[in-house]
């Protein structure tokens, strides 16, 4: 996160404890606010639904349709998202600005495009009003935007009013289904959702306005000048969607089973289970706001010093005195982010048994409950190990530990779904993250013993350049004005004295 670094930085450095104190605070509230505020958003929705006392099919409509499109939307955009976020990498690196927001658009356009025919394929024989169906296709298309939009946000250095923006989208969504469910004639689930929609649009819109604020609007950009990468780098892009399958395979599963409710004939789902899961989910929160401070402040100074000495033609005795440096802060923070996160999911386990059992749920559920917490926490862990191997490229290794991680939980999703039983739920899942964890602990310790040979040796001699049919669609549309990002960031480092 651009930004985010400098900013830590300069709390930490006053060495103080409310420094510190206000370090931790700004990463949570980056790490967890948009999340915080997009969950307060749906909860005060339904809250309302209570108040009015609209229940049965209308409130599950809604809640289905919420958790579809936040749920597909992520599956549907992580590898394209992944893929953006190298593009973008290497514009940034560069300075090249002029056709940053222009490939938002052209992403935009695309990703936007995949949408409405995976929802029109969807919705085609769905028994749902017709309107319905279209307030639900429109929060899903804004999730993918915002998804989309967050890869330019991380550039951005003024959180503040990125925050701001969630907020007010969140405040305009409640005031809104208010108004449309005392003042108009639209069926509940539609008033939620039009009031979401509306929402999400101007969260999006906000978000639009801070961009081209910072990247600006440059005449004649390139919209799709990032499409080579999908050749150069779809390793990324498996290993993105490979991940997001594994993470949501499990809800899908179950929902396939005797828990799953289906919904205006139209959505399948589980409530017990997803809802416990969301719950068990919530304790890695810490995880990843100590995991933002530890790489910003800690972990990237090293690996950058590294990376610095071996492209500035740092002698030997440099780059080794670096290299252990490096890999000393990985394996300390490394550890200590995971004791770190244990005392949360401890906490978790004791608070969470108590609240889930005054809330009405059954003790197998309560225990279920307990196995997803640490199912959660070696999520956690997997997705840390995961964003260390990608800072390195280490891109064979990472898109195996999401088909790991995917293999592992569709084999024993589907073992639980026939063989298992109900009793299973919950615990398929922890064995699966707790094995693909176990795979990736194996992966990095290996590159951290060969870093120097797979930083050396490993890459090719030479660039060898694309020539697929996204390349090629490129260079028809752009021509001479094409600029491969790649070859100029070697020229680049080439002419560095």
């Amino acid at each position: 996160m651009a930004g985010v670094g400098f900013e830590l930085k300069k709390l930490f450095t006053a060495r103080t404890a409310a420094g510190h104190i206000k370090a931790y605070s700004y990463s949570a509230i980056i790490t967890a606010g948009p999340f915080a505020l997009m969950t307060s958003m749906v909860l005060a929705v339904q809250s309302l639904f209570a108040y009015y006392g609209i229940e049965g099919e209308a409130s599950q409509v809604f809640v289905a349709s919420v958790v579809y499109a936040f749920v597909f939307s992520q599956i549907l955009s992580a590898g394209f998202i992944m893929v953006l976020t190298r593009y973008l990498a290497d514009s940034l690196s560069l300075g090249r600005f002029e056709n940053v927001t222009a490939s938002l658009f052209g992403m935009g356009a695309i990703i936007t495009v995949l949408g409405a025919v995976a929802a029109g394929i969807f919705f085609w024989d769905k028994p749902l009003p017709l309107l319905t169906k279209w307030l639900g296709y429109l929060f899903f298309a804004e999730l993918l935007l915002a998804w989309t939009e967050s890869v330019y946000l991380s550039a951005v250095k003024r959180y503040s009013r990125l925050l701001i923006s969630y907020l007010a989208g969140v405040l305009v969504s409640v005031f809104l289904v208010w108004i449309f469910l005392t003042q108009t004639s639209l069926q509940p689930e539609q008033s939620g959702l039009l009031a979401m929609d509306i929402g999400m649009g101007l969260i999006n819109l906000l978000f639009l306005l801070h961009i081209t604020s910072y990247f600006g609007l440059h005449k004649g950009g390139q919209n799709f000048a990032f499409l080579p990468y999908f050749e150069r780098h779809w390793r990324l892009f498996l290993t993105a969607t490979c991940y997001m399958l594994g993470l949501f395979l499990p809800n899908i599963i179950i929902w396939q089973g005797d828990w799953g409710v289906l919904v205006g004939g139209t959505y399948l789902y589980s409530p017990i289970y997803d809802v416990v899961t969301f719950y068990a989910f919530l304790s890695i929160l810490p995880l990843m706001t100590m995991f933002v401070v530890t790489v910003e402040t800690n972990f990237y100074e090293r690996y950058a010093h590294y990376f610095a000495y071996i492209t500035q033609k740092g002698n030997f005795r440099e780059i080794d005195d670096a290299r252990k440096d490096l890999l000393h802060t990985l394996w300390f923070e490394l550890r200590h982010i995971t004791e770190f996160q244990l005392v949360f999911t401890l906490v978790a386990l004791a608070v969470g048994n108590y609240l889930l059992s005054w809330s009405g749920i059954t003790y197998n559920q309560v225990n279920m409950y307990n196995v997803l917490l640490f199912g959660a926490f070696f999520t956690g862990l997997l997705q840390l190990v995961y964003i260390l191997l990608v800072y390195f490229d280490y891109q064979k290794s990472v898109l195996s530990l999401s088909a790991v991680f995917f293999l592992s939980n569709l084999l024993l999703g589907l073992w639980g779904l026939y063989y298992g039983g109900s009793y299973s739920y919950g615990f398929t899942f922890f064995l699966a993250a707790a094995l693909s964890f176990i795979w990736a602990f194996v992966k990095l310790n290996h590159f951290a013993q060969r870093i120097n040979y797979l930083v050396f040796c490993s890459q090719p001699v030479f660039y060898r350049s694309t020539s697929g049919i996204l390349t090629r669609f490129t260079l028809w549309l752009y021509g001479d004005k094409y600029v491969n990002l790649e070859t100029a960031r070697s020229d680049n480092h080439e002419n560095k004295p």
